[in-house]
């Protein structure tokens, strides 16, 4: 087991938040002596914001630890979200990893038991580039539910970084930090104009803003084929309080916590067929394995319907848009999805056919482009129709109740509720 494992909070000017998340480790099981570190971002401006960040700077101070030493952190200037956390994270160098907890999550009693199993289990592979306190049970690019195919391992493979709770070790931070320094991007240039490259990632991370340090760290495992490893059951959770990256306060990343677990069971990279990539789809060599008449195929994974055509590498296509000339289908009756093709169901929803016959509508094309010119009203249009389509539309009968009047008239003043309080930010 390693000891050398110490939990970084990284706060700034949320008061109750980072009060709530460190009363929660004091309800957390250790195994001895556990390091403590306490990272203040420097206040931005003055006023309200000073105020707050003095606050936390008390709390911080004020806090006993009975685990082990406490250290506190207090940047004097701001360096923001996104260096602020990359600093916490280079503290891995006099560890043997890190846990990063940002200061709007809440642990298990059991997040750090599982993250010790967890790092002594994949330690010596290489192609894990973190460890997942967070279980994402939300697809942020398809804004649709998540749901892993469940096995005999507690764990799952995502090639998303985990940003609500996680664990580097101190080869796996060295790594990305040694790409980071030395990346090109089109941000760096002389333009200044931020990163619009796809890169094989999902359109929505190519909006996220440049304090995001996630952004980076997702371009990083996408290039080198790397994966975070996941908990079926999560070790914490996201209450979403209004900050760098919520501009209101929102409960859309609350999940259940795993309360009790002594022994975890996991399964190797190789061995496991919950492989996804970063669009939450499995890849389509383990989806061979457990639908082998699909071994006949190459194939792209598109079920959620948000790849672009253009970026497939494989002429055929498994996906949830219209084929005028599709080789065989699916319905899509079963959860999680894949259990439709693995069942073979009947039903025309998904589609095997080569990438030219499918449709090109991808919704977040659309918000690219409302996004570049500052378009809030349709932004929010086309995204809450997309939101309400995809959770309405699970039978042939479903569709009626969008065009409700009542209901189109009730989502209406929901947008426009959410576009006025945003430009009241602005």
């Amino acid at each position: 087991m390693v000891s050398s494992v110490p939990i970084i909070v990284v706060g700034y000017n949320r008061p109750k938040a980072i009060e709530r998340l460190l009363n929660s480790l004091l309800k957390a099981s250790y195994p001895g002596t556990v390091e403590l570190i306490i990272s203040i971002d420097g206040a931005k401006g003055d006023g309200e914001t000073r105020r707050r960040g003095e606050e936390v700077k008390k709390i911080a101070a004020d806090f006993e630890w009975p685990f082990g030493e406490k250290k506190l952190i207090f940047h004097e200037n701001n360096l923001g979200l996104r260096n602020h956390v990359l600093s916490c994270g280079d503290l891995s160098k006099d560890y043997d990893g890190v846990i990063v907890l940002e200061d709007d999550l809440y642990v298990s009693p059991a997040f750090y038991q599982y993250t010790l199993q967890a790092f002594d289990y994949y330690k010596d592979d290489p192609r894990i580039a973190g460890i997942s306190l967070y279980s994402h049970a939300y697809n942020e690019t398809a804004q649709f539910p998540f749901r892993p195919l469940t096995d005999d391992a507690d764990v799952f493979f995502l090639q998303y970084a985990a940003s609500w709770g996680q664990f580097w070790s101190r080869k796996g931070w060295q790594r990305f930090r040694d790409w980071y320094d030395r990346r090109q991007l089109p941000e760096d240039k002389s333009s200044g104009k931020p990163d619009r490259s796809p890169g094989n990632l999902p359109p929505n991370i190519l909006l996220w803003p440049e304090t995001s340090w996630k952004k980076y760290f997702i371009r990083y495992i996408v290039q080198h084929d790397l994966y975070f490893v996941y908990p079926r059951f999560s070790l914490t959770t996201n209450f979403g309080d209004e900050g760098t990256n919520h501009r209101i306060s929102e409960n859309l990343f609350q999940v259940p916590l795993w309360l009790e677990k002594k022994k975890f069971q996991f399964k190797s990279l190789n061995e496991s067929c919950a492989v996804y990539d970063v669009y939450c789809e499995m890849i389509p060599d383990r989806l061979k394995i457990l639908a082998p008449f699909l071994s006949e195929f190459e194939f792209g994974v598109d079920l959620y319907g948000m790849k672009s055509k253009e970026n497939a590498e494989m002429e055929l296509f498994l996906s949830s848009r219209k084929c005028k000339n599709p080789v065989r289908t699916f319905g899509r009756e079963m959860k999680p999805h894949e259990m439709n093709i693995l069942a073979g169901i009947p039903g025309e929803y998904y589609s095997i056919g080569t990438k030219k016959d499918f449709e090109e509508q991808n919704y977040f094309v659309r918000l690219l482009k409302c996004h570049e010119k500052k378009e809030l009203a349709y932004w929010y249009t086309i995204r809450e129709y997309h939101f309400y389509k995809n959770r309405l539309l699970t039978t042939n009968k479903a569709s009626k109740h969008y065009f409700d009047p009542g209901f189109l008239f009730r989502k209406f003043m929901v947008m426009a509720d959410y576009t006025f309080r945003y430009l009241r930010k602005k």
